[in-house]
């Protein structure tokens, strides 16, 4: 009987975490960050802009987005491929809105972690594809979630490839620590910041967690 009524908490917990839109199950304590050392190096003075480099729209814009987002995140896949491209077009296109990508895989997922370099490496080496690049990983999620080593390098190239993205060059940025570095700069800022959950969103500074749709961003951009 004790154990039926854990079972019905834990299920009760997870409904209410996916009425609210927000990915908590990698969540981990602050003393283990997701990928990084125990021990790594608190961040001094810790701002949602700190050493960003996943940047897009006008500098001048008015607003600034940045978004905490996890590429196994339910609620960051919905906000993605449903909300995101109206975005860009309606805002960021139109020098409204400056947009900011950090990556926050959980502890355990290295799967997250090594796509989450993929995203950065296309970033420098086309900006222009980056978008594209982040909505396959989202679609095409089934498909790599869970690989790991070669297999799933492969799989990360193949996206570039077709993309025509350069594949060969893809596949030697993955291995870049300074890449990496980033990554795991954007996962430790998270952990100070106290983010806990995906997606995460700072609007000029004011925290929102989890999926909204269109409607409320437009409230919150207006």
């Amino acid at each position: 009987m004790g154990m039926q009524r854990t079972i019905f908490a834990v299920i009760a917990v997870l409904a209410v975490l996916a009425i609210g839109g927000v990915f908590l199950l990698g969540k981990q304590s602050p003393a283990t960050p997701a990928g990084a050392a125990a021990d790594a190096p608190a961040i001094e003075n810790p701002d949602p802009l700190l050493r960003a480099h996943l940047i897009f729209g006008s500098p001048k814009a008015p607003v600034t987005v940045v978004e905490f987002g996890n590429y196994r995140c339910p609620h960051c896949r919905d906000h993605a491929l449903k909300v995101l491209p109206r975005l860009f077009s309606d805002y960021v296109e139109k020098g409204r809105v400056r947009y900011v990508f950090r990556a926050l895989p959980f502890a355990g997922q290295d799967d997250v972690f090594t796509a989450s370099v993929a995203a950065e490496c296309v970033y420098d080496q086309d900006p222009d594809r980056f978008l594209d690049y982040h909505t396959l990983l989202f679609r095409a999620v089934r498909d790599w979630a869970g690989a790991s080593g070669e297999a799933l390098t492969a799989k990360l190239a193949d996206y570039a490839r077709q993309l025509s993205l350069d594949a060969a060059r893809l596949r030697a940025c993955l291995k870049d620590p300074a890449v990496q570095a980033r990554v795991r700069f954007d996962r430790d800022l998270a952990i100070a910041l106290g983010v806990s959950g995906t997606p995460t969103f700072y609007v000029n500074g004011e925290k929102q967690v989890g999926f909204m749709p269109f409607e409320r961003w437009q409230a919150l951009l207006k």
